[in-house]
């Protein structure tokens, strides 16, 4: 066989997974020459990359006392969740309890009166003027009872 029929069945076993260490060291000084098939020529710089890497450096194994630890049981990681979580829970629940309370705010000739009572009795009354000046008892009678 010639160089350009090694690299052509080289590059085609290269690409397969098919290559043994010693052929791809043989590929890469195939296409480090000038025998180069002009189809092939796409893959030149690839394998000159990979020659200059060195066969051993690409076929490195991981060693067997590499343990890795899910990112979920990490100590940090935990922390992390857990002061997130109790920020919302807090966050949360003083929102909720914020919201919770009923608060009466009006303001009454331009001042702000949050006085439950003040502020019902300043509402039925002028709720209550409205109504006397209609003629319909209905309204009265309906606002008497929404506030009273």
């Amino acid at each position: 066989m010639n160089n350009k029929d090694d690299i052509r069945i080289l590059t085609e076993r290269f690409f397969n997974g098919d290559t043994t260490i010693e052929e791809e060291k043989r590929l890469y000084r195939l296409y480090q020459g000038d025998d180069v098939p002009q189809d092939l020529q796409v893959y030149r710089e690839m394998m000159l990359d990979m020659a200059a890497i060195g066969v051993e450096e690409c076929t490195a194994t991981v060693e067997p006392e590499a343990i890795v630890i899910p990112i979920w049981k990490r100590p940090l990681f935990r922390w992390i969740a857990a002061v997130v979580a109790l920020v919302v829970i807090g966050g949360g629940a003083t929102l909720f309890m914020h919201n919770s309370e009923e608060e009466c705010v009006a303001y009454i000739y331009g001042e702000k009166v949050t006085d439950h009572n003040v502020v019902m009795n300043e509402l039925s009354q002028t709720a209550m003027s409205m109504a006397n000046g209609l003629e319909d008892d209905d309204v009265a009678q309906q606002l008497d009872e929404m506030f009273n």
